[in-house]
């Protein structure tokens, strides 16, 4: 989460708040079997009273896939995805708590959508990866390799883990909207 308050604190004053339109969406059930994960709509966390819902990071829907092609997340909004909204799967071992390892996509208003990964290691911060992005609509997808997370060091949690998706999005003071799916505990 500690990831999530600084990115939340990079996008609140990143370029224009139009909606965005980038790359080619991947299929995700063209990279392997997909688990998806649905979340109520209107449940981010932060809003507070008078501020607009920030619809861009209200998550309703997460799907991921694994298989030789790489890792594919599609993550699915209740609003369209515009600037300034970072998305965050959290991966874990399937039998342990750490080592924690967290792949973040960026949609700014002054960049390309961007992704990186955080391999957990203490005093580490989140290093780019080359990644197929596409962004239209109401969802965005990211697809990174295999190899990606073996250069990092990260290969094992790759074949096996478990996950959260997360988002912060970023309002116009300097707050933000925080969802996840499943539900935040």
């Amino acid at each position: 989460m500690a990831a999530l308050l600084g990115a939340a604190a990079l996008l609140a004053g990143c370029g224009s708040d139009q909606p965005k339109l980038y790359g080619t969406l991947t299929d995700c059930t063209k990279i392997g079997r997909p688990t998806q994960l649905d979340d109520p709509g209107d449940d981010q966390r932060g809003r507070r009273p008078g501020d607009p819902k920030l619809t861009q990071g209200d998550l309703v829907s997460v799907r991921i896939a694994r298989g030789p092609g790489g890792l594919c997340v599609e993550y699915r909004t209740q609003g369209t995805v515009k600037p300034a909204v970072a998305f965050v799967l959290v991966l874990r071992p399937r039998t342990a708590e750490t080592p924690v390892v967290q792949l973040e996509t960026t949609v700014l208003g002054a960049a390309d959508p961007a992704a990186m990964i955080d391999t957990g290691e203490s005093g580490a911060s989140f290093r780019k990866v080359a990644a197929t992005i596409g962004l239209q609509g109401d969802h965005i997808t990211v697809l990174v390799t295999r190899a990606e997370f073996a250069r990092l060091g990260v290969q094992k949690i790759f074949d096996a883990f478990r996950f959260q998706a997360r988002t912060v999005a970023a309002t116009s003071d300097g707050g933000r909207q925080t969802d996840c799916a499943p539900s935040c505990q």
